[in-house]
């Protein structure tokens, strides 16, 4: 499995179960759950950006991060990583409004909900052409509510899919750079060991090629050194030839020795060429700039995303949600003024009688004269509204595009360093 982000799981038998690795663990998980909650939105306020530092000093060698890594995705045969691609790509705005708030009284019961109702009641030719006018921008001022609700609602989606999307990369940069850092130590302790193995070898081939190459010279000393009388006397006593201390030794045998171990000593020498060749194909640290511009350059790619995200797309939601606020108070006062002409229309019909009933009459068209008149007012002020809605709707899908891109990259390029570093540890 591989895991590239909390939570940290643990099993009950595993062999991970020690304190350093606990400790690393729950340290892990308290900065996650200190960045989640730096993320949240709080309820009824503008969303708040992620302040937290993605990519601090603490971070560079991935000292408080447990990463496990599938062999099976860094084999060369392993499938590509499937392109990214987020989710609400693309919003779907209703056609119709939600019910009305307010009973038409020359509408059908339970018709008030369509934009239609009107033209459905039997009674529809009793009301005037303003009380048509009202029926028709209450539906538009709610129809435009409803859209500019699943707007403001999609943005947050948005905005919420972003944010997991840059956080994954940013663990999966957190684990590139964690497992760099793990072939870097693994190339120190060897390189320290190496050194350490150089100078003991040099230091003891040294001391034995020396030894080797007095051999000749040592027998040579040994012929100068004659016997004690004594041990001479003794010695053709035996029926043996003996003068120097080079007759007590047997030279043959010897020779044959030295022989044996000036071979060991080649077969030694070659040994150590060998590794040292080993060694050398690992690379120097020069080798590996290019290498480790690309990793930081990367990283860079992933900040700034980071930055898009909690700038522009944060500030793209905070005005949708304002621009949400702007539609649905409009709407409300729309009720409001038609609830107002709806109301006294229904109080003239309870006075009766002609006389009473033809003052009225003069009153409500004057009353429905200027709720027309307010209306017309609050429909231009908003004209702009929803089509503003839609333009930054475009900009965030736009953003969401190019952080799906971004995620395909890092992790089709995570997947390429990972076996990279996966080969080099393994040479």
């Amino acid at each position: 499995i591989l895991l590239l982000g909390p939570p940290y799981k643990v099993l009950k038998d595993s062999l991970l179960r020690s304190e350093a690795v606990l400790t690393s663990l729950r340290l892990g998980d308290e900065e996650d759950a200190a960045q989640v909650s730096a993320g949240k939105k709080p309820e009824a306020t503008p969303v708040a950006a992620a302040t937290e530092p993605r990519f601090g000093s603490a971070e560079r060698t991935g000292s408080r991060r447990i990463f496990l890594f599938s062999k099976r995705a860094l084999t060369e045969n392993s499938p590509e990583a499937p392109p990214c691609r987020l989710e609400p790509m693309d919003l779907t705005l209703p056609t119709e409004p939600d019910p009305s708030p307010v009973a038409f009284p020359w509408a059908q019961p339970g018709a008030a909900g369509g934009s239609s109702a009107l033209s459905a009641s039997p009674s529809a030719s009793t009301a005037s052409p303003l009380h048509h006018a009202l029926e028709v921008y209450e539906r538009r001022f709610m129809l435009n509510l409803c859209c500019g609700r699943a707007l403001a609602d999609g943005a947050d989606v948005r905005l919420a899919s972003m944010r997991g999307c840059v956080s994954e990369m940013i663990v999966m940069a957190r684990a590139l750079r964690a497992a760099v850092s793990n072939l870097s130590d693994h190339r120190n302790g060897a390189s320290r060991t190496r050194a350490e193995f150089v100078s003991a070898f040099q230091t003891a081939t040294a001391e034995h090629a020396a030894i080797l190459q007095r051999f000749e010279s040592k027998l040579a000393s040994l012929a100068t050194v004659s016997l004690h009388p004594a041990l001479a006397s003794t010695a053709r006593a035996s029926g043996r030839v003996m003068e120097t201390l080079l007759d007590t030794v047997p030279v043959e045998r010897e020779r044959a020795w030295m022989q044996r171990c000036q071979t060991s000593h080649q077969r030694l020498a070659g040994l150590f060429a060998e590794l040292e060749g080993e060694f050398g194909q690992l690379g120097a640290a020069s080798e590996w700039e290019e290498t480790a511009r690309e990793d930081s350059s990367a990283e860079e790619d992933i900040e700034r995303l980071f930055s898009e995200v909690e700038s522009g797309a944060i500030d793209i939601c905070n005005k949708q949600a304002q621009r949400l606020n702007q539609l649905t108070s409009e709407h409300g006062e729309v009720v409001r003024v038609v609830m107002r002409v709806v109301s006294e229309d229904d109080e003239a019909e309870g006075e009766g009688g002609a006389e009473a009933e033809g003052g009225t009459s003069g009153g409500g068209s004057q009353d429905a004269q200027a709720a027309f008149s307010t209306l017309e007012k609050l429909s231009k002020g908003s004209a702009d509204v929803l089509p503003s809605m839609e333009k930054d709707d475009t900009k965030l899908r736009e953003l969401m595009l190019r952080v799906a891109d971004g995620k395909t990259e890092v992790m089709r390029r995570m997947q390429q360093r990972l076996r990279e570093v996966s080969a080099a540890q393994s040479a």
